[in-house]
């Protein structure tokens, strides 16, 4: 081979070589799997707990959740909040968070995650009160994996069976 061909298949495979590891995403261990799963337990319980504190915490500082297409909550703060509401003192009824499908990847800034969550009412013998999927941006941070972004697609709810006459 001549010395312009070898420096340019050099150049190549050092191209390819160079694109390939931009590509690569860092490994999550089992650690992180479990970790990550954990997440998306306390973020349900605290929501269905009515814990503001323990439900801001699931996110970032500098968090977001987007609820629908015009809707975007920024911070711990604003994001808890929405689980203040929803204590045993309060007059509406008691719905619980069932995430299934969890997802996990890797990705450059962490992990993406997805998952399929469905809203039960137990109080109606139980009824399926509504649902939809997550799409989320996980970073690893000093207090362990948070929500860096966590967006919220509502499935529309079934509608009731009409009454007998």
């Amino acid at each position: 081979m001549t010395r312009l061909t070898s420096f340019t298949l050099a150049a190549v495979l050092l191209a390819g070589l160079a694109a390939q590891a931009a590509d690569q995403k860092p490994a999550l261990s089992a650690a992180d799997y479990a970790e990550i799963q954990m997440l998306y337990a306390k973020y349900n319980y605290a929501f269905d707990s009515s814990n503001p504190e323990m439900y801001g915490s699931v996110f970032t500082p500098d968090g977001t959740f987007k609820i629908g297409a015009d809707r975007t909550l920024k911070g711990r703060k604003e994001i808890g909040e929405l689980a203040a509401g929803r204590g045993p003192l309060k007059p509406r009824p008691k719905i619980f968070h069932i995430s299934t499908n969890v997802l996990i990847e890797p990705s450059a800034e962490g992990a993406k995650g997805s998952s399929y969550v469905t809203l039960i009412d137990l109080q109606k013998n139980p009824a399926i009160t509504g649902g939809g999927t997550y799409e989320d941006v996980i970073v690893r941070t000093k207090e362990g994996w948070r929500f860096k972004q966590r967006a919220y697609y509502a499935e529309a709810a079934p509608a009731a069976p009409a009454a007998a006459k």
